[in-house]
């Protein structure tokens, strides 16, 4: 009876839902309402029921379509944007239960057959069989059935909350000292020394043929040393008129070629020295002497020269301040 209700009540569904299904013979347009020939057209996909044992999937199907979960009893549709929405359930809520059906009243015994007057052996027929009397009453329960085997082990449940922490623990013992770290690398060192002093010219700067003017050994300077010096030479005529030629500045050491950097400007000026005027040159230089290669000490000297030929005399003199350093950059 009641799954006669249920059937009644799927019929009426799918017979309503068939109303709202997407009629392909139709295109509506803002303007225009255009009917199409009755019928389904070659291009035209008609919509459909489906059916199956699960939920559908994305896949089942196109929009507008239904479909009906008959093992769940559910209904999805119609499938819109290529998904389904939720399903709605076929069935109707729980009928109340039906009353228990009359007692059959007892059947009528049967009657005993005719006694025979004479006295015979033989037995009477035997009367009809009486109709089946009325259900008894049900009998004591039974005695317990005998002890299940022992089910499988069931699943590990999922582990507890964490427990709070606990009390800190004790301070631990002192730990043994460690071992010394490396040492680190030598500080660059600082001005340890600083001199100055004056130099001379073996000669004075004159003549045709590439002239030349050589000064005397300067300096004392130590081995295995780096040094930075300014030198400052001063070349003069006693006579009118500027000095007609550039000078230029050579620096050497006795310790043979060791990294000598040399840079140098030259100026021009007269100075009035009673009773003469003297027109001079000066050169300006600055040196960075690396002598840590050097093993023994050892001096500097300079050599002064012109490209252009002159015929007159420059006298030259020079004074230099150098300053022992760390290092060199």
């Amino acid at each position: 009876m009641k799954s006669q209700r249920s059937f009644i009540r799927l019929i009426s569904i799918l017979c309503a839902l068939s109303l709202f299904a997407v009629q392909p013979g139709f295109a509506a347009t803002k303007s225009v309402t255009k009917f199409k020939s009755a019928g389904r057209t070659a291009n035209s996909i008609p919509n459909t029921i489906l059916n199956g044992t699960n939920a559908p999937t994305k896949s089942i199907g196109i929009n507008g379509d239904f479909y009906i979960d008959t093992k769940n009893l559910n209904i999805y549709g119609p499938k819109k944007n290529n998904a389904w929405p939720l399903p709605i359930s076929l069935r109707g809520t729980a009928g109340t239960a039906g009353t228990d059906g009359k007692t059959g009243t007892p059947g009528v015994a049967g009657s005993d057959g005719k006694t025979i007057t004479n006295t015979s052996t033989v037995a009477g027929t035997a009367g009809a069989t009486g109709a089946t009397g009325a259900t008894g009453l049900a009998g004591a329960a039974g005695s317990n059935g005998a002890a299940g085997e022992t089910g499988a082990a069931g699943a590990s449940g999922s582990a507890g909350p964490a427990g709070p922490p606990g009390p800190a623990g004790s301070t631990g013992a002192t730990g043994a000292p460690g071992a010394p770290g490396a040492s680190g690398s030598p500080g660059i060192s600082g001005v340890t020394s600083v001199s100055l002093g004056t130099f001379s010219f073996i000669n004075t700067l004159s003549g045709t043929a590439d002239p030349s003017a050589q000064s005397n050994n300067f300096g004392s300077l130590l081995p295995g040393k780096k040094y930075s010096m300014h030198i400052n030479i001063s070349g003069s005529k006693p006579s009118y008129g500027d000095l007609d030629t550039i000078l230029i500045l050579e620096v050497f050491c006795t310790a043979g070629s060791i990294p000598i950097t040399t840079g140098y400007s030259v100026s021009s000026g007269k100075e009035y020295i009673s009773p003469d005027t003297f027109f001079s040159q000066n050169i300006s230089a600055d040196l960075v002497i690396d002598g840590s290669l050097v093993i023994s000490p050892f001096n500097m000297f300079v050599k002064v020269t012109t490209a252009q030929t002159i015929i007159y005399e420059v006298v030259l003199s020079g004074y230099f301040a150098f300053t022992e350093v760390g290092s060199i950059t």
